[in-house]
């Protein structure tokens, strides 16, 4: 092979490489510009992270963007709502707006996040507590979100041992 071929055959493969990290710098900026470089994943972290900013700020309204507009939600926390059970979006705004009245949660912590990205996704979160007692409660916390018209509502909350 002559080195006119070499050398030309190198320009071409450089050539091709910046051309292609061209195009993927473009792909990513392209994405990022126009909010659709987020995932699924992403928007169902971004929901368990309101979960806990919901509790945290004392304000159970603030849920209001992650309930679900039709089914139930299985609640399953007995140091946050005495009652377990499935209940409508207004209604488990009501049981953590009570809690909130009488207890408060001074931190949450999402602390794995697992999902397909489409319809399903589950969290696992540690809060920190006062209870309605005034004792201080280290909690864990399973949300499981589904999506909804384009956004992911959570569809159970439930505590664990820490």
């Amino acid at each position: 092979m002559s080195r006119f071929a070499r050398s030309s055959g190198r320009a071409v493969r450089v050539a091709l490489r910046r051309g292609l990290a061209g195009v993927l710098l473009f792909a990513g900026l392209f994405a990022a510009g126009t909010g659709r470089g987020a995932t699924g994943e992403d928007e169902a972290r971004r929901s368990a992270r309101l979960f806990g900013q919901a509790l945290t700020s004392g304000q159970a309204s603030l849920l209001r963007p992650i309930l679900p507009a039709t089914g139930k939600i299985h609640l399953a926390v007995s140091r946050l709502v005495p009652e377990e059970g499935y209940f409508g979006a207004s209604q488990v705004e009501a049981l953590l707006a009570d809690f909130l009245s009488q207890g408060s949660v001074r931190s949450f912590e999402v602390l794995r996040l697992e999902s397909d990205g489409k319809t399903n996704a589950l969290a696992r979160g540690r809060a920190v507590l006062t209870d309605r007692q005034g004792r201080p409660v280290r909690l864990g916390i399973h949300l499981a979100f589904q999506t909804e018209d384009d956004r992911w509502v959570v569809r159970e909350i439930k505590e664990t041992l820490e």
